[in-house]
């Protein structure tokens, strides 16, 4: 991610980040990256946009209802901090098949997310993004705990993480590498929790919605 611009990027040599935020922050409404291949861009985006539409409309409604987000009061990525500090993929200690299992995961948790979106089920929406922490950390400890070699700080992290996870919610998840934000899933009021809005508006060049 962007996160390790300053650890890998020189003036001779580019850094490429993942696609994730930039889509996030540019692509209006709710969508689904598809990624395949190694690649950095997805080469299928579902975009849910079409606030006219009851079925669409419904569902907007219903995930800016259940997702607030809360401030993690640390900070995020301490000075020299790297994501890809420990990266299970690249160890050669790991068995092909356990790597297969840890992206596996992942993507298992990505699929849930989205059908639980488009079906509005609290209860596997907080899953999946529970789901997608545990796979991030099994891949890279370093992106859910940015403290590792002081378990003081690490401690006081997972205490605070835990009180806005399962079972006190649906579940939770980090909003990117090393913390920032909470994405909580309840259907009840979060305590310091700020409510989302879904921005319509196409920041790049317009294009149709999908269809449900």
């Amino acid at each position: 991610g962007a996160e390790n611009f300053d650890c890998y990027a020189t003036m001779e040599r580019p850094y490429s980040a993942g696609s994730q935020d930039h889509c996030g922050l540019m692509f209006p409404g709710v969508n689904k990256l598809e990624y395949k291949g190694g690649k950095h861009w997805p080469y299928n985006v579902v975009n849910l946009n079409d606030a006219k539409d009851p079925k669409q409309a419904k569902i907007f409604s219903w995930l800016m209802d259940v997702i607030s987000l809360v401030e993690i009061p640390f900070e995020s990525r301490p000075k020299g901090y790297n994501s890809q500090t420990i990266n299970h993929l690249k160890d050669p200690k790991i068995s092909p098949y356990e790597k297969v299992q840890m992206v596996k995961a992942l993507a298992e948790a990505s699929e849930l997310a989205w059908k639980s979106i488009v079906s509005m089920d609290i209860d596997n929406l907080g899953k999946a993004l529970s789901d997608t922490m545990k796979g991030w950390a099994g891949i890279l400890p370093y992106t859910v705990n940015p403290y590792h070699g002081d378990e003081g700080k690490s401690k006081k992290l997972r205490d605070f993480v835990a009180k806005y996870d399962y079972p006190n919610t649906k579940g939770c998840l980090f909003s990117g590498a090393g913390g920032g934000f909470l994405f909580v899933i309840s259907e009840k009021p979060v305590e310091n929790g700020i409510k989302i809005e879904i921005n319509h508006d196409p920041i790049c060049k317009p294009f149709p919605s999908d269809k449900l």
